[in-house]
């Protein structure tokens, strides 16, 4: 079997024992072209000779990428073999933070050949890095304005109308769209950041789930949410208030005073802040997972190289904009507060309220993490809309899911969602059928 020959995106190997030349044509392929893939058991002609893998062969290959290539990149390894058997290993790998090191050392590729790049040229390189998404944001889309939320758009225009960040009054569609700088250049589409933020496509998925311990061995929820920008947004913050603890403290005029575990504040900012700044379009989706200790918000797309959040949030650094035309329009719309604040307040909230948290950059993207508190002793372990849902059904043991939703304001597609935690967490037991059956509070 022969597949093909080397160019300047593909490159054979022998054998993994040619893991450091390997390694060395990943970053001179990263650094020209962004993406490329590798051939482990491959003759330089093209010709699959086949090579031993082991049981730990794939994680020890993993391992030396992850370990001598600095910035990380994405990348994916698959076993592969042909119709008589020979086994190979395709490496497939991407990334857009060139430059990229390999050993401490940077390369760049020409023809197949791994040439040291030049002083000059490592500049250049290191200059490209600071660059943003704009250029995606003004692609055009599929997206007529037929395809936009016309009830989003007004209703975000009017809230920014309100706050005084918005001048003009009219409602129109296509004149609202082409004032935010959301239609394409021929005006008879969207560009891209059009789509995303306001298209009933549902342009963006955002991945969520709830594991039931530190791991993500076993989950409870799992969904995939598909909606524009606004639409995550909303869905996101609404899923991590729903799933977090809630404390209950009654005050000296018997009045009830509910505190979330994590602050309010900080979990909105952070999530608004996942999609201002994410990269659309790339390897891997929004994810919001919340674990028993900590709650886990990730965003697609590269932290600004050379700077963490603290330079914002405490250095007065000048914001960037990755995506310049989405974070104007959430601004001009008042889902932002400021330019560049949102961290400040997420820290400050977080110091006020004792909650811990942390950050760290992936191969493909930035992860912030509130950890849970769990210090108050008088907390279920319930989210506040199952233990709604849990108490509804201890004062009527034939309440229906129609009843409940009623009760506490919120769908039965929630109320579903709910009673199927519940169950799983053994508080409760349907007796009985659907139709005429009851519950039994375990």
């Amino acid at each position: 079997m022969n597949i093909g020959n080397e160019t300047e995106q593909i490159e054979f190997k022998r054998t993994t024992s040619e893991i450091k030349e390997a390694i060395i044509s990943i970053s001179s392929i990263l650094n020209k072209h962004g993406k490329g893939t590798i051939y482990f058991g491959v003759k330089d002609n093209g010709d699959v000779s086949g090579q031993v893998i082991g049981k730990d062969t794939l994680r020890y290959l993993s391992r030396d990428i992850t370990g001598n290539i600095k910035p990380s990149c994405w990348y994916s390894i698959e076993e592969k073999s042909t119709v008589d058997g020979k086994r190979f290993i395709e490496v497939q790998f991407s990334g857009d933070a060139a430059p990229y090191s390999a050993y401490g050392r940077y390369y760049e590729r020409f023809a197949d050949e791994d040439k040291a790049i030049s002083d000059l040229e490592l500049a250049k390189l290191f200059e490209q890095r600071r660059r943003d998404y704009s250029a995606w944001e003004n692609e055009k889309s599929d997206c007529l304005i037929g395809d936009i939320d016309d009830e989003l758009l007004k209703r975000m225009s009017i809230r920014g109308l309100e706050s005084g960040r918005l001048k003009y009054h009219e409602f129109d569609t296509q004149s609202i769209m082409s004032k935010m700088g959301l239609l394409s250049k021929d005006k008879d589409s969207c560009n891209k950041a059009g789509e995303a933020l306001f298209s009933k496509n549902k342009p963006v998925i955002l991945k969520l789930a709830t594991f039931a311990t530190e791991s993500k061995d076993t989950f409870i929820k799992l969904n995939h949410f598909e909606g524009n920008i606004y639409e995550c947004i909303d869905e996101g913050i609404k899923y991590i208030m729903e799933s977090i603890d809630w404390k209950v403290d009654i005050t000296g005029d018997s009045m009830r005073r509910e505190t979330p575990e994590i602050p309010s504040v900080a979990i909105r900012e952070i999530v608004i802040n996942a999609f201002a700044h994410g990269q659309y379009g790339g390897n891997t989706a929004f994810e919001i997972d919340v674990f028993k200790n900590r709650v886990v918000i990730y965003s697609p797309g590269l932290f600004p190289s050379g700077f963490c959040p603290e330079d914002f949030a405490e250095q007065n650094e000048e914001p960037i904009m990755l995506n310049p035309k989405i974070v104007n329009v959430l601004f001009k719309t008042n889902e932002i507060e400021s330019f560049g604040s949102g961290f400040a307040r997420t820290f400050e909230a977080c110091r006020r309220e004792n909650v811990s948290y942390s950050y760290d950059s992936t191969k493909s993207g930035f992860r912030f993490t509130f950890f849970r508190t769990r210090a108050h002793n008088n907390v279920c372990e319930m989210s506040r809309t199952e233990n709604e849902v849990y108490e509804q059904i201890k004062k009527n043991n034939l309440a229906t899911a129609k009843i409940i939703s009623n009760a506490i304001g919120k769908s039965e597609k929630t109320v579903y969602r709910a009673i199927s935690t519940l169950k799983s967490l053994g508080l409760i037991e349907r007796i009985g059928d659907d139709y005429n059956g009851s519950w039994n509070i375990k």
